[in-house]
């Protein structure tokens, strides 16, 4: 037996065991929860994710507040999407100088994009930090 051939024997049996310890957990886990109703499991889990975020007496302040948490979010998962996105250019390139120079730049205006926004929010929320430090003195 070759080498190679070894070496994918013992990975495909380590994927086995590794799978296999999943579904036993899984099973197990099923079994444990088989009482509790589907509804009541969704509706717990909602509760447990909306606690803090959401409130029948929220003020103006508390929304732009999750507004500009939303913003900040949507902004790194779109410096994520951008930076993969470059990765699989650069990776695909093939000594193609075009593609090199394209994905080099995308790369850094995500970088810069992403530094730009940082800034902007750590300089805001320093501002109004201090302006709401001022008023209570």
């Amino acid at each position: 037996m070759t080498l190679t051939l070894k070496r994918s024997l013992l990975f495909g049996l380590a994927l086995l065991l590794l799978f296999g310890s999943f579904v036993s957990l899984a099973l197990a886990a099923a079994d444990e929860e088989a009482t509790v109703s589907a509804t009541t499991t969704i509706s717990a889990g909602l509760e447990n994710a909306a606690e803090g975020s959401y409130s029948d007496t929220a003020t103006l302040t508390v929304f732009i507040g999750n507004l500009i948490q939303a913003l900040l979010t949507a902004t790194g998962i779109l410096f994520l999407v951008l930076t993969v996105w470059a990765g699989i250019i650069y990776m695909t390139a093939s000594g193609d100088d075009t593609k090199i120079k394209k994905a080099k730049g995308m790369i850094v205006s995500a970088l810069v994009g992403l530094i730009i926004i940082v800034g902007a929010y750590a300089l805001t929320s320093y501002v109004i930090e201090a302006i709401a430090t001022a008023s209570e003195a």
